[in-house]
């Protein structure tokens, strides 16, 4: 009898337990769990933009595209994007670390989550068998991890789905800001003919590299892109523009060659780049014609400057001769030429205008001549003839004219040789010289002008090349005229360095270069 009772109170006191947690569920556990699961969705979802504004606003961590992940194409976590250009400067935001935002804060979030859930967990535990006795009171607490889970889920997508969608729209914006910056660029730099020219190896560039002055850092390419729409953020900080034209007239930049990084002038991809070779044969004048014509477009035009040192050195020397009345060495036909560069500018209209004297030897050698890659990269060029090398004027005064002959250092062979030479080197490489001018100058005027009975040709472009035909040049005019698109011709002595300035100017006036007029220009045929 006492174990029928003792069974009968076991099964009372379950029937109890079982009454009493099914009133439990029915009045505590269904509405704790609908106000857990609606408190633990809002919770979820503050926690998750409490996240996003940690990772957003808070200090830089690991899930950073730097500078140097940039240069080397390191991507943490994500290699994307493959586009961005190795450069030491930080990305757009919208380029990359976007993405790398989101999983920061996935991950964050995940963390979070998951320290909750196993938290809870670790309390249920730690309570054995008295906590699973008052499980339906557990159950509001399932509730709301549950609604906590869902919230920082939902949060999660709702971030991502704001981030990628304005994401989307930036990256439309910034694609055509950049495509359209790039074409005004473009534009501009063709108009103004604005190509950088490096002065050490002639390369000839649309887009210079630049040297980040507070770093030293180089940069390649400054185009608007995934480095930089408006402005681009270099490795040190520094705020650089992201368009040539703009970076060429940047204090915070050096213009440098992409080729050889050698130096170029300030300025080089924004200013107007005007390069001027002269050629002709050994002792033709081409020396004394650049030393004048320098100096007769220095002197009395603030507006024009030397734009290096190695410039301002030969002035020097070209202002010695001109007012001593000296004679210029004879150039190295073993050195390279190195231009004498000229600075133009009235307002925001500037020019690099380089004038290159090569050694007639050195012009007149094929193997040499292949080197000089400024002839090719030339609109301009100027031939310089020797009149006393002309067969006519040789042949009728040489022998009784021999000290003036002398001591006008004639050229040893005639001067139609040396013009083919470079005309041909032209044709070598498929220049199109049909869209080049050229200068024809006649030299040693003040020399000329002491032949007894000679007919001095006039002061005009036609007079003088009618002078030429009369001289039997008539071979040389007619191949200038059909391998150049313009030709204009002068007589010059090295003597009046305004006249010597006067085929320089008259080539410079097909160019968008704002050069001061003392004289008008002449005309070509």
């Amino acid at each position: 009898m006492p174990y029928i009772l003792a069974v009968l109170a076991v099964l009372a006191a379950i029937a109890a337990y079982l009454w009493l947690c099914a009133y439990a569920v029915v009045h505590l556990s269904v509405p704790g769990m609908l106000i857990g699961a609606a408190a633990g969705v809002p919770i979820g979802l503050a926690v998750a933009l409490a996240v996003a504004f940690r990772k957003l606003l808070g200090p830089q961590d690991d899930y950073v595209l730097r500078p140097a992940d940039v240069a080397a194409r390191r991507f943490p976590l994500l290699r994307v994007p493959p586009a961005v250009a190795p450069d030491a400067a930080w990305p757009s935001y919208f380029a990359a670390q976007v993405v790398l935002d989101l999983w920061a804060v996935a991950v964050l979030l995940g963390y979070c989550a998951w320290s909750v859930l196993s938290g809870a967990g670790k309390a249920i535990r730690y309570g054995g068998w008295t906590g699973a006795l008052f499980w339906p009171l557990l159950l509001p607490v399932v509730a709301l991890l549950a609604g906590f889970t869902a919230g920082a889920a939902a949060g999660l997508v709702v971030i991502a789905v704001v981030s990628l969608t304005v994401t989307a729209v930036a990256g439309v914006a910034g694609l055509v800001t950049a495509a359209a910056l790039r074409m005004a660029d473009r534009a501009a730099s063709a108009l103004r003919r604005s190509d950088g020219n490096c002065p050490r190896c002639y390369e000839v560039s649309r887009r210079p590299a630049y040297q980040c002055r507070r770093c030293r850092a180089l940069h390649r390419d400054l185009r608007p892109g995934l480095l930089g729409v408006v402005h681009r953020r270099c490795a040190c900080g520094a705020r650089l523009p992201t368009t040539v034209t703009r970076a060429g007239r940047s204090t915070v930049l050096a213009a440098v060659c992409p080729l050889c990084g050698a130096a170029l002038h300030p300025g080089a991809g924004a200013a107007t780049d005007v390069r001027v070779p002269v050629f002709g044969a050994p002792s033709s004048g081409k020396t004394h014609l650049v030393t004048a014509a320098v100096v007769g477009l220095l002197r009395g035009h603030g507006s024009v400057e030397l734009a290096d040192a190695h410039s301002k050195r030969a002035y020097a020397e070209f202002a010695a001769i001109v007012d001593g009345g000296g004679s210029a060495a004879k150039t190295d036909a073993a050195r390279q030429p190195i231009a004498v560069t000229l600075r133009v500018g009235q307002g925001r209209r500037e020019a690099l205008v380089h004038l290159y004297d090569a050694a007639g030897e050195a012009l007149d050698d094929p193997r040499r001549n292949e080197a000089f890659q400024y002839l090719d990269a030339a609109r301009t060029l100027v031939f310089v003839l020797d009149p006393f090398a002309v067969p006519e004027i040789r042949g009728q005064f040489a022998a009784r004219f021999a000290d003036l002959f002398t001591a006008a250092n004639v050229s040893p062979g005639p001067p139609e040789p040396s013009y083919q030479a470079t005309v041909t080197r032209l044709r070598r490489y498929s220049v199109p010289t049909a869209r080049k001018r050229l200068a024809v100058v006649v030299s040693k005027r003040d020399l000329l002008q002491q032949l007894p009975g000679t007919a001095v040709p006039s002061g005009t472009s036609a007079g003088i090349r009618g002078w030429l035909v009369e001289q039997g040049m008539d071979n040389l005019v007619a191949a200038a005229e059909r391998d150049f698109g313009a030709v204009g011709y002068f007589f010059v002595s090295a003597l009046d360095p305004a006249a010597a300035a006067a085929p320089f100017r008259w080539l410079l006036a097909a160019e968008p270069v704002a050069l001061p007029s003392t004289q008008t220009a002449l005309r070509a045929r």
